[in-house]
């Protein structure tokens, strides 16, 4: 399945990720033991100085089947939690993930964080076999209307009223997946301007129902006026049954100052809500009790530098990649990354390839590497003679 990247002026096939003239990263070396919860080292050159502010990655790993789940995460801590309580669910062949849509209940994890005007989020979302995605009749269809908000970004406990919030994304139209707000910071020209980031039927549509999608998105708002300089933003779908799609847009700013009576001059995101809403009660309300989301491997990082990661995928080439899992850095320096596996969709013995994206976007060309039997669970008990 070939990439796809739609700009703010183009679609093309073939991708180039960088923004500037920098020299990609380049990977000389990995050691250590490739398996999940385990630490490794990824030598090279050209990573830049500086990594990402990861604060939190949550792979609900730690939880057991129809427990709530708690706050503490394998990275950060999650604020709170909205309506009943989200829980964990066990999949078959072991992987736990995070129960956060249900039927027509609310079960909403949230974290607040210090003011910022970038950030890289990227999460692990899929309806399980048999069940709808919110306000649908049957399985494997999308709603005629708005219907769910996947993640929400705002400022402030209530910023959803029109405080900087951006859905990421929002299935808001019956149409088509995009990043647009009640606050309409999006703006094109000076006009609210939903961003699409994919279309079932067309080029860029990568939701599948059949297994996990991922998603991923980085917005920079405009320098030195939020307001009125044009920001970047950067969105990501991928599914092993569509491929990987990819949208640049540099043609829209992200705040747009105090503009509605819920809005303030302050141009910042300060929370984010998962899940951050979905439809019950609708035209297909009989149906709510067949609704449900599972989300895994959510990875936020703020401010500057956010946009650099490490990320392991199944083809040598970044953007032929169908499967990526993000891992978390725990030191980074121009030639070093040390970092904790995460296994995300891969499993023990497959083979991957191992990238260092810089704070540009620039991706190193993969590295092989195979994920080892051997976990953190495993590493951490200790042999008996």
């Amino acid at each position: 399945m070939k990439a796809h990247i739609m700009s703010a002026v183009m679609i093309a096939s073939s991708f180039i990720f960088a923004f500037s003239a920098h020299a990609a990263p380049s990977i000389s070396g990995v050691s250590g033991t490739v398996g999940n919860g385990l630490t490794i080292t990824v030598s090279g050159t050209d990573f830049g100085d500086s990594g990402p502010n990861v604060i939190l990655f949550d792979n609900f790993s730690r939880g057991t089947d129809g427990q709530t789940i708690t706050l503490p995460a394998p990275v950060g801590n999650w604020s709170g939690v909205s309506g009943n309580a989200p829980i964990y669910e066990a999949e078959d062949g072991g992987n736990i993930a995070g129960r956060l849509v249900d039927g027509d209940v609310s079960r909403q994890l949230q974290i607040n964080f210090d003011p910022v005007q970038e950030i890289f989020l990227s999460y692990r979302i899929r309806i399980p076999e048999g069940y709808h995605f919110p306000n649908t009749s049957q399985p494997g269809t999308f709603a005629p209307d708005s219907a769910w908000k996947m993640a929400w970004i705002m400022d402030g406990s209530s910023g959803y009223r029109g405080d900087d919030d951006i859905c990421l994304p929002t299935w808001g139209n019956g149409t088509y997946f995009s990043l647009i707000g009640n606050d309409s910071g999006i703006k094109k020209d000076g006009v609210a301007n939903p961003l699409q980031v994919g279309r079932p039927g067309t080029e860029n549509h990568w939701f599948s129902f059949s297994d996990w999608n991922r998603f991923s998105v980085h917005m920079k708002a405009g320098n030195p006026d939020p307001i009125l300089d044009k920001g970047l933003i950067f969105a990501q779908g991928l599914s092993e049954e569509f491929g990987q799609k990819t949208i640049i847009a540099t043609d829209r700013t992200l705040f747009d100052g105090d503009d509605n009576v819920n809005d303030n001059a302050i141009s910042q995101w300060t929370r984010l809500n998962f899940s951050g809403w979905h439809r019950s009660g609708g035209v297909n309300a009989v149906y709510d009790h067949m609704t449900r989301g599972l989300y895994d491997d959510i990875y936020l990082a703020t401010g500057s530098n956010s946009q650099a990661r490490i990320e392991i995928g199944d083809a040598s080439v970044y953007s032929d990649s169908t499967k990526l899992t993000i891992i978390t850095p725990d030191n980074w320096s121009g030639t070093s990354i040390m970092a904790t596996v995460r296994e995300g969709g891969f499993s023990e013995g497959e083979q991957g390839y191992l990238f260092v994206v810089d704070s540009n976007n620039n991706p190193s060309v993969g590295y092989p590497i195979t994920f080892s039997s051997t976990s953190e669970s495993d590493a951490a008990t200790p042999v008996v003679p």
